[in-house]
Parts: C-alpha cells; structure tokens; sequence
C-alpha cells in the first residue's frame, strides 16, 4: 500500500475528491469534498489498519488483559470479575497462552469445552466468558469471526439444591452441641438468617442492631441482596464480639469444616448452601408469608423463592393432609 506522501489525489467529474488504494490487492477508494478532507480520511484509514494488524498478532493474553483492564473493570461487580480472572488462569490461559488471536480456532475452543466435560457448570461458565471477549474483538475488526460461534456445548441445568429434614437437622444440632466444633456459631447462624456464605462472613459488628434486633446485610449478588434481616435477640449473640466477627473464616475453611461434619453424620448431597434452603423451608413450613421469606433471602422475585428455596418432606405433606376437612369424609 502507498504511503500517505506518494498517495494520489484526484479531482472527479462530479466535483468530489478521490484517492485510490489498494489493500491485498484489492482495489479501493476513499471520497472527500476537498482534497484535505481525502488525505486525513486517507491517513486515519492508514492508522486503523496498523493498528489492526498489530493486534492480529497479539497473543491471546495480552489481548485478555487489554479486554479487561478497558471494558469489565469497574463494570462488571468485584466478585464477577475475580471469578472470571480465576477461570481465565485455571482453564483458558494454559491453552491458549502461546496462540495469537487470529491463530485460535473453533477446534482450539471446542477442544477445551470437551476437556472440561467432567464440570459441566464451570464449562459453561467458561464458554460464556471466552465468547463475550472475542466477541467485543471481533467488534473491534480484530478478528472476523469469533471462534465460539460455530462450537457446541451442552447447556448446563443445574441440580435444585437440597434442605436438611427436620431428622438431618436434628442430628445436625445434637452432633454440634455434643461436639463443639469451632465452627458451630457459623452453623448456627446459617441455619437461623439464611444468609449466603459469603454475606454472614463479611458482616461487621456495626451491622448488628441490638435495639432492633436486625442484621444489615451488604449482600453484592444483586441489588435485592442489600437488605434487612430481623431475628431473634438470642441470634445476635452468636456473632463474636469484634469489628469483623468471622475475619478468621474464609469460604474454604467453612466448607472444609462443615464437609467433614456432614461425613460424620453420613449426610449425602449436603453442603453449606443446604442450610440457606434449610432456613426457607422452615419458614414456610412455619406459615411466615412467602414475601417476608422473599425479603429475608435477597431475592428479586418471589418464584425464586418457593420454586428453588423451599422443600417439602414427605412428614411435612401427611401433616399438612390433617388440616383438610371434607363433611363428605367421616373422621
């Protein structure tokens, strides 16, 4: 292609400015009012095209960090954006590190989704994530396709969670009053405020209302998740009495601790998401209305909560049969 200097500009029949150009050997041309206006539209068409090419040869990587750093920080929430660098690092970098943009292929993506069969929910994860960054490349005119469009993968159901039976929670408590693991406080609280994991391990002491008897919860999932929970004032007094209660926890921690226990009791498919379902179902079973329960659990809709948040248990069914009356049907 000519430099912006040997480039040729001619003046057309029609009183319009023209310079022609050719790029791969195909031939093209740019219009302008005057002969400036051609030459400036001429030199920022030079400029795109070099800048381009360089990113072409980009390695993934830093095309990855780029995508980052300019379009997900300070948009996307701080959890999201860890959760999508922590799969970038673990699944998609080891891949594709060593590979420009332009080299990676459908084949290259759609071999990574099939390495990551055996975790069908991080795949999917991953996929939507890897599709979202080539695609804002291939906007750009990085790329001209992105690779993910032509791949398959198998969408993700997930598996509604499971709540203890009143028998599980009952074995539950007795093996911690018996016990008295470290982490019995936390099980308890879990058990009593249906908070996530992470919201009652970042409370504060300043959230705690003792007057009120309430906990401010500064949940980040959504914007129903910043919210109010009332309980009793015995409940309050499980939270250590420090600045940050549970800065001594992390979610690992809590996991390991609370795993081991549910393989003592023989408890299978239990984690410590089960004690947050655990704490819906009861209220319900306990005849608080569905939008308090709504409330208490963050939740943006109130199908959320009973379609995935409460379960009901055979004892609870046959109980719930006693307070049909029927004249029809004699006692």
């Amino acid at each position: 292609m000519k430099s912006k200097r040997e480039v040729h500009v001619r003046k057309r029949k029609d009183g319009l400015y023209e310079i022609r150009y050719s790029i791969n050997g195909v031939q093209k041309s740019i219009y302008g009012t005057t002969a400036l206006i051609c030459r400036e539209k001429y030199g920022k068409m030079l400029n795109s095209h070099k800048i381009v090419k360089r990113v072409k040869s980009t390695l993934f990587s830093t095309w990855y960090d780029n995508y980052v750093s300019t379009y997900k920080k300070g948009v996307v929430k701080p959890n999201t954006l860890n959760n999508m660098n922590g799969i970038f690092r673990k699944y998609v970098l080891p891949e594709f590190n060593k590979k420009t943009l332009k080299q990676i292929t459908s084949a290259d993506v759609q071999q990574l989704i099939n390495k990551m069969s055996n975790i069908p929910r991080q795949a999917n994860i991953m996929f939507q994530y890897v599709k979202s960054c080539f695609e804002q490349a291939k906007k750009l005119r990085l790329i001209e396709y992105n690779p993910c469009d032509a791949c398959f993968i198998k969408k993700y159901t997930s598996v509604k969670g499971k709540a203890l039976t009143l028998e599980e929670e009952n074995k539950l408590i007795d093996y911690l009053e018996k016990n008295n693991p470290k982490i019995k406080n936390l099980i308890y609280l879990y058990l009593s405020t249906g908070m996530r994991r992470n919201e009652l391990l970042s409370v504060e002491y300043k959230d705690l209302d003792f007057e009120k008897n309430e906990i401010s919860v500064n949940g980040t999932k959504t914007k129903n998740s910043i919210r109010t929970i009332q309980v009793k004032p015995s409940v309050l007094n499980l939270f250590p009495k420090k600045e940050k209660p549970f800065d001594d926890w992390n979610k690992f921690m809590v996991n390991r601790h609370f795993k081991k226990i549910c393989d003592d009791l023989g408890f299978s498919g239990i984690s410590i998401h089960s004690l947050r379902h655990t704490f819906a179902t009861r209220c319900i079973q306990s005849g608080i209305p569905p939008i308090v329960v709504q409330s208490w659990l963050g939740h943006s809709n109130i199908s959320l909560t009973l379609d995935t948040y409460t379960h009901v248990d055979e004892d609870y069914k046959r109980d719930a049969l006693e307070l049909l009356n029927y004249k029809f049907i004699p006692k």
